[in-house]
Parts: structure tokens; C-alpha cells; sequence
């Protein structure tokens, strides 16, 4: 039984095979070479870290933050927030205006301070009011709206006036009943008791400083 001769082909036909088979491999070779680069570029290198100030524990608003709160943690710089504190030691005693999870980094935002108002519209500006009756800031919390009504000393029994409608709380302070812990307890600094601080355009941040002293200040939570 005589085996079967392999086929001849021409020379032509054989080299531009080879040719073609180069052409595969070279082009397959620059394609995995052009996916590992895209990949190294997009795909962030492990030292290009940031140190972000990070919550150690929870830690609830209106409160004034100590050392054993805070830590310093590495963040992707494409995840480091813009306005992130990278020092404990510049948030010493500053309180917080919302509460903090563990690991959350700590922006301008989260302390009482000017960064407090980011976000807020041009010409907003932080005004204080003390209320009457700090009970009822156990019901307030950032983020909410609220009107602001004034009672004369000399009106007791007469409707309160409206100083200020539907303005944002920016952060409140309450002292707590004793064996009670508040969310927006401030942390045993007495003088901040009853005071809270909403976001109010110019003119009425004005009309809401007048109040201080004169008659009762209280808050009416409205939906916006």
C-alpha cells in the first residue's frame, strides 16, 4: 500500500502563507501589548495614594472631636475628596455638623467652619439663633427645613411673627437629659445650648441676628 504523496504547492502560495501567519501573530502580539498598557493606565499604580483624615468610630453630629476620634488613612488619589482634611491636628476641637461612620473621610464640610455652607447658593451665609426651648432641637437635624417664629416678651399670648421661612439647618447643639446620649449633643459645652445654625440668605441671616435677646425664638419643621 503506497502512502499518499503531500500536496505540492507553489513557492508564491507557500511564502504568502507565511507571510499572513507573521501578520496574525505580529498583530495578536501588539493588541496584548496595547491592552496590558490601557489597563496599567487606567488601573491606578498602588503608590499613588493620598493620606485622608478618617473617622476612627462613629461619631455623632454636634460633636466637638478629640484626638482619639480621627486617624490618618491611604485613599486612591482619584477617591480623595477635594475638600478632605489630611491632618488631624487641624480638626482639634472642631465639631461636626453631620454624623461620621468609621473609616468616612472628614471634609470641610463635616465641620463647623466655612465649608460648612458648600453647596449652598451664592450669597447664602451661616447665621446662629439660640431657641427658647433647647428640647426641641432633639427633633432637628442637618438637612432639614425649618421656620424660625419670634414671640415679644410683651406677646406672649400673641401669634409669633415669621423671621425667617423654610431655611436649611446647617447644625444644632442640645445639652441631653442626664443618662441620655443625643445625637446632637454637643459634648458638655454648656453655652452652645439651644443654638443652631441655618443657612439663610444675607438680608434675613440679618433679621435673624436681631432676634438674639429679644422675646422667644423658636423652630417649626416644614417640608420643602
Amino acid at each position: 500500500m503506497s502512502s499518499r504523496a503531500r500536496p505540492h504547492y507553489p513557492l508564491g502560495l507557500r511564502v504568502r502563507t507565511a507571510v499572513r501567519r507573521r501578520h496574525r501573530l505580529v498583530a495578536a502580539a501588539l493588541c496584548a501589548v496595547a491592552l496590558t498598557l490601557m489597563i496599567l493606565r487606567l488601573a491606578p499604580p498602588g503608590d499613588r495614594t493620598a493620606p485622608v483624615v478618617t473617622a476612627v468610630r462613629d461619631v455623632p453630629a454636634g460633636r466637638s472631636l478629640a484626638p482619639g476620634d480621627l486617624t490618618v488613612s491611604r485613599f486612591p488619589v482619584a477617591l480623595v475628596p477635594a475638600t478632605a482634611y489630611t491632618a488631624p491636628e487641624d480638626l482639634g476641637g472642631q465639631t461636626t455638623t453631620v454624623a461620621l461612620t468609621a473609616g468616612q473621610p472628614v471634609t470641610s464640610s463635616a465641620v463647623l467652619g466655612p465649608g460648612v455652607l458648600t453647596g449652598q447658593p451664592s450669597g447664602t451665609t451661616a447665621a446662629t439663633v439660640r431657641v427658647s426651648d433647647p428640647a426641641v432641637l432633639r427633633h432637628v437635624r442637618p438637612g432639614d427645613a425649618v421656620d424660625v417664629v419670634h414671640h415679644t416678651d410683651d406677646a406672649r399670648s400673641a401669634p409669633g411673627r415669621t423671621a425667617a421661612r423654610a431655611v436649611t439647618v446647617l447644625w444644632a447643639s442640645t445639652a441631653a437629659p442626664a443618662g441620655e446620649s443625643s445625637i446632637l449633643s454637643s459634648g458638655g459645652a454648656d453655652g452652645d445650648s439651644g443654638l443652631v445654625v441655618l443657612a439663610a440668605p444675607r438680608n434675613t441671616a440679618a433679621e435673624l441676628a436681631s432676634l438674639e435677646g429679644s422675646g422667644r425664638v423658636s423652630l417649626v419643621l416644614v417640608s420643602r
